[in-house]
């Protein structure tokens, strides 16, 4: 009945739900994800190619087609597949749309937002209001729903990026003048309560963008308050794609970088000055940098020592 077999890691597929307030970005967050996704899996591909491969399932009214086009620091948004999904929002007709935008050709599907499944003209919430008898046992019949559309995330063979409205609401708090102001915040996420645990990496993101984890299995991004970019989706392919341990071969590369620079200041007491004022500005000692930091100040060392010096 029961087979037993070896636990290997294997490919598999992005679930990840991106949840916040409105305005808090995540749209933009999800198409540069998808975007570093499609070129870490195509890297010589052009930037035409690589949009081709990634759609949008929008509920919002068109409003994705607002981001092509638009640049975000050093990617431009091309035009990417999209389907202009109108009401009535039931499970059956998130399936329908997920199975055609992939027959289109798109390998990472923006479904943006999963919310209106919940919460919208023909979502669940509206057809349990519309039934007779017995509320609390029309949301058992109900269930089956819910099983439908982790079906629908899960089994379509395509990289799935969901957005999730989050009820807002907003506090009062001090500003940076001392005067008390309201700020708007996320709560729980529009869907049903379990949703969010099927989502195997949960980016919860601020109204000033930047996204925290409130589930991440590939432990990747879990600790850290980030601005989501094409590097996240980069990161997250190769590690669900080619099983890479991504964090593992940074951290030896930071290693690496940071014992490079320690032997090129040994004997230079230019560069270890650089160096040592490059901690204080980091606040970080040497050993402490990322890779980031670590590179930037190679590459002001390689205007002290020359180019050949520098390189490893």
């Amino acid at each position: 009945m029961f087979q037993v077999t070896d636990a290997q890691r294997q490919k598999e597929k992005a679930i990840v739900g991106f949840i916040g307030p409105s305005g808090s970005g995540k749209t933009a967050g999800a198409l540069l994800v998808a975007y570093g996704m499609m070129r870490e899996a195509y890297p010589n591909a052009s930037d035409e190619e690589i949009w081709s491969k990634i759609g949008v399932v929008d509920t919002e009214h068109r409003r994705a087609k607002l981001y092509a086009n638009l640049q975000f620091d050093e990617i431009r948004i091309g035009s990417f597949k999209h389907i202009d999904f109108t009401p009535p929002y039931t499970t059956e007709r998130y399936q329908m749309a997920v199975e055609a935008i992939k027959n289109a050709g798109a390998e990472v599907v923006v479904i943006d937002s999963l919310s209106h499944n919940w919460q919208g003209e023909g979502g669940i919430v509206e057809t349990h209001g519309s039934m007779s008898g017995n509320s609390f046992q029309n949301w058992g019949k109900l269930a089956p729903e819910t099983t439908k559309l982790i079906k629908t995330l899960t089994q379509n063979d395509v990289h799935i990026l969901a957005t999730l409205r989050t009820k807002t609401e907003y506090v009062v708090e001090a500003d940076n003048n001392g005067k008390m102001a309201p700020r708007k915040v996320g709560t729980k996420p529009v869907q049903k309560d379990e949703l969010e645990y099927e989502f195997m990496l949960n980016f919860t993101i601020s109204i000033d963008h930047m996204a925290e984890t409130s589930k991440d299995n590939t432990r990747m991004f879990e600790g850290s308050s980030i601005k989501l970019n094409p590097e996240v989706g980069r990161k997250l392919y190769q590690w669900l794609e080619l099983g890479i341990d991504v964090k593992a071969e940074e951290e030896t590369e930071r290693i690496g970088l940071i014992t490079h620079i320690k032997t090129l200041i040994e004997d230079n007491e230019e560069a270890a000055q650089m160096i040592e004022e490059f901690q204080i500005k980091a606040n970080k000692k040497l050993d402490q940098w990322n890779v980031k930091l670590a590179n930037a100040a190679i590459d002001r060392l390689n205007g002290v020592l020359g180019g050949d010096q520098v390189e490893k």
